[in-house]
């Protein structure tokens, strides 16, 4: 009666789902900038490559940085709601 019983919330498992999914997305995304870059170094011209390769490994580590923040606060509001909870039921 999984699905039926609300006595425990779903929501936590499917946030830390959806950040594991954001976390391989950030990392292949900024993985495959670097190989096009590398790749296209010659039409792109070197400077912009080496733009696209310091952005791309700068800016994965800020978004996983932020999807983590944003992933860790749904569930302090979900621990927040357990924690009432059990304060009412005392």
């Amino acid at each position: 009666m999984f699905l039926f019983g609300f006595r425990k919330f779903i929501a936590p498992t499917v946030i830390k789902l959806m950040y594991y999914v954001s976390l391989l997305t950030t990392i292949f995304g900024a993985a495959g900038v670097v190989i096009y870059a590398l790749a296209e170094m010659k039409n792109l011209g070197g400077r912009e490559a080496i733009m696209m390769i310091a952005a791309a490994l700068v800016g994965a580590p800020i978004i996983i940085l932020l999807t983590r923040f944003v992933a860790e606060m749904w569930l302090v509001l979900f621990e927040m709601n357990r924690r009432l909870g059990e304060i009412r039921d005392k």
